[in-house]
């Protein structure tokens, strides 16, 4: 894509799909795996130093999206359910992926997990943990991420 910046540090792993929309940035220490799913990166959109995105049940991030260092952006979690067997035999699974919708922000060490919307506009505070939907020009904040207000025009 035209405009593309990946830094020549950032890993970008095979076993699945990855698209970048033009004029996006990729800054270097920035994990993509798409463990057999998908990650789709909207245009204009940043993705900084050292943020892990794991999309085994399929990421989809907007245009226009800023993400911080260190973000952690998981599509599946692991199965815990048996106790015969251990968890890691157990394997992982999907809620139904992340989609992280246009003009979002993401502060440092955020993390969002499996089964999101990240609504337009919104914005995520440094740290938080975000476990449920998140609605249009939200401010979360907190672990887990609650809502402290709305983005005002």
């Amino acid at each position: 894509m035209p405009g593309v910046i990946i830094d020549p540090r950032a890993f970008l792993a095979r076993g699945g799909d990855i698209s970048i929309g033009e004029n996006s940035v990729i800054r270097a220490g920035a994990m993509l795996l798409p463990s057999g799913g998908s990650i789709t990166i909207g245009a204009r959109t940043s993705l900084n130093h050292y943020i892990i995105i794991n999309g085994e049940g399929n990421v989809h991030i907007g245009n226009d999206v800023m993400i911080a260092a260190f973000v952690s952006i998981f599509a599946a979690n692991h199965h815990f359910d048996r106790i015969d067997i251990t968890m890691r035999q157990q394997g992982t699974g999907t809620k139904g992926g992340i989609t992280v919708e246009n003009d979002v922000w993401i502060g440092t060490h955020a993390v969002i997990l499996d089964g999101v919307t990240v609504g337009k506009g919104s914005v995520i505070g440094a740290g938080a943990v975000i476990t449920k939907n998140v609605p249009p020009y939200s401010i979360m904040v907190g672990v887990p991420g609650r809502c402290i207000g709305n983005r005002k025009n």
